[in-house]
């Protein structure tokens, strides 16, 4: 039996995260046969340390594994009351701590940083007026975000975010278009 080859690896908080991302990759055109997900255990302590603390691990991987074949890391971290380019920080800081260097600008290796959580990026694409401060309710079900992300790669795909979208969800398009794309 063969093993298969993971082209993309998922760091995430938790499964919203995961059905976001999952989603989004597959509609711009990736194998979902060739994405791995690493998602923080349930009721171990705190998501967003789990995932900067894996971080490290991860990019370490990713530098021996994109030796062999193209290959990307993306990880997701809500910012929650925290700024975006903080929390991108933490995970230098992680890395740091392991004598692991950052992310260089030639890696495939985004990180996005919903502020306030992700549930600010599926109701701003479900056309609701939001704000990075305010905490919106969560979906009764992660595969809920569907039209969101359906919504968000039309966006990609024709026309650009709109002036009013959330500066992180503009980082994470950024991220997205200058860090993965090109390994494509």
């Amino acid at each position: 039996m063969s093993k298969r080859r993971v082209k993309i690896v998922l760091l995430c908080e938790d499964s919203q995260h995961e059905a976001f991302i999952r989603r989004f990759l597959k509609r711009m055109g990736w194998n979902t046969r060739e994405i791995r997900v690493e998602k923080s255990p349930s009721a171990l302590g705190s998501a967003e340390q789990w995932v900067r603390e894996k971080f490290p691990h991860e990019l370490m991987a990713y530098r021996q594994r994109r030796q062999r074949a193209a290959s990307a890391l993306i990880a997701m971290i809500d910012a929650d009351n925290r700024d975006v380019q903080d929390r991108i920080n933490e995970f230098g800081e992680a890395c740091n701590s392991m004598a692991i260097a950052f992310r260089t600008d030639g890696e495939a290796v985004a990180i996005a940083v919903p502020k306030r959580n992700i549930e600010t990026w599926i109701h701003f694409l479900s056309g609701e007026s939001v704000n990075e401060e305010d905490v919106y309710t969560k979906l009764n079900r992660e595969r809920g975000c569907k039209p969101a992300v359906d919504y968000l790669v039309e966006l990609c795909r024709t026309t650009r975010l709109t002036a009013d979208a959330p500066h992180a969800l503009a980082l994470a398009c950024d991220e997205y278009t200058n860090r993965i794309i090109p390994i494509k």
